[in-house]
């Protein structure tokens, strides 16, 4: 059986339809999320701001990287825009829109119903994130019996449809097994699997590939990149791997301290970066030609985000910095959609 032919009977993203909801746009980004800001608090008092100022979109068959060290916001980020933040964040501003359609300020039963069908998630803990007590098979098929009210029998063969999809041999069988009788990268497919059953316009892959050995992670990244082109679907990366995103992403948004401090199109941000925390992380990262070579160190630690340093929060880690650092700089246009949180990036200083 082709791909083709075991594909024709999963829903189109043709077929998902937003327009009875307030805002919907056609021509508006697959998403958008704009000045997006998330607090933590406790006993109803803010003890950390986690996410400042956040804004970025990408559209229908894009790819948008976002980088950064663990603990930069990235994680939460798209949490708040998929609406599942844990009960100690919340929004405080900004808006997050899906075709339009504002995710923030659409109440839980509208939630419930974008999420799986116009906006899913991949979570990096895959063994988590499945019931550990339930058959592969029966979670994906309860997508199927949710959104599209289908009887057991009939979704029971879309769950194998969505398995053979993610080239999980022996499909129907396998869909009877459970979470910890797949190794690592094939529990990364039955979420992929999960998350692509209703056919979203916008996939969230968080940290897809972490605990993977190279070859599996190479594997995932294809598999990803050939099921994206082939529903034309947005797709954010969520990873501090800047290896695993160099080929494959269109843009890439680069976090620090809850903070954008870069955004780019890729080749261009990859040739010349204008921030120093990215210019950092590319020292550091292994690279075509850097075998035998020694690799940059980015000393010191991201710092906590409940007491930020005063100005550029990677003002201490920063080999570049001046007196003008102790104020925070803004993102500044440094060509065509590439911008750069950086005292230095106008004037041209410490470009590669």
């Amino acid at each position: 059986m082709t791909m083709a032919m075991k594909t024709q009977h999963l829903p189109a993203a043709a077929q998902s339809n937003l327009s009875h909801l307030p805002g919907y746009d056609p021509a508006a980004p697959a998403l958008e999320v704009t000045g997006l800001q998330v607090e933590f608090t406790s006993r109803g008092r803010t003890t950390a701001r986690v996410v400042s100022d956040v804004s970025y979109q990408v559209a229908a068959g894009q790819t948008l990287a976002v980088i950064g060290e663990s603990g930069c916001g990235k994680s939460i980020t798209a949490r708040a825009v998929m609406g599942i933040l844990p009960p100690q964040a919340r929004v405080t501003a900004g808006r997050a829109r899906l075709h339009g359609v504002d995710l923030l300020s659409s109440d839980q039963a509208t939630l419930r119903r974008l999420r799986g069908r116009h906006i899913a998630m991949i979570f990096q803990d895959s063994l988590s994130a499945l019931n550990p007590v339930l058959t592969v098979g029966f979670q994906i098929a309860e997508v199927f019996r949710t959104h599209q009210r289908l009887g057991r029998r009939e979704a029971d063969e879309r769950a194998v449809e969505m398995l053979e999809l993610v080239r999980i041999p022996a499909a129907s069988r396998r869909a009877r097994e459970y979470p910890h009788q797949f190794s690592g990268g094939m529990r990364q497919r039955v979420m992929i699997a999960m998350a692509l059953a209703m056919d979203p316009d916008v996939l969230v892959a968080d940290e897809p590939t972490t605990a993977l050995d190279v070859t599996v992670q190479a594997q995932i990244m294809e598999l990803l990149a050939e099921l994206q082109q082939q529903r034309r679907m947005a797709l954010i990366l969520i990873t501090h791997d800047l290896g695993v995103v160099a080929d494959r992403a269109d843009k890439v948004a680069v976090m620090y301290a809850g903070r954008i401090v870069e955004n780019a199109p890729a080749a261009e941000l990859y040739d010349a970066p204008r921030h120093p925390y990215t210019r950092a992380l590319l020292k550091a990262a292994p690279r075509r030609g850097t075998h035998g070579q020694t690799l940059t160190i980015l000393h010191g630690a991201p710092p906590d985000l409940s007491r930020l340093p005063q100005g550029c929060a990677f003002r201490p880690r920063c080999v570049e910095a001046v007196d003008a650092c102790a104020i925070t700089p803004p993102l500044h246009q440094v060509g065509p959609g590439h911008a750069s949180a950086c005292h230095h990036c106008t004037e041209g200083v410490g470009d590669d």
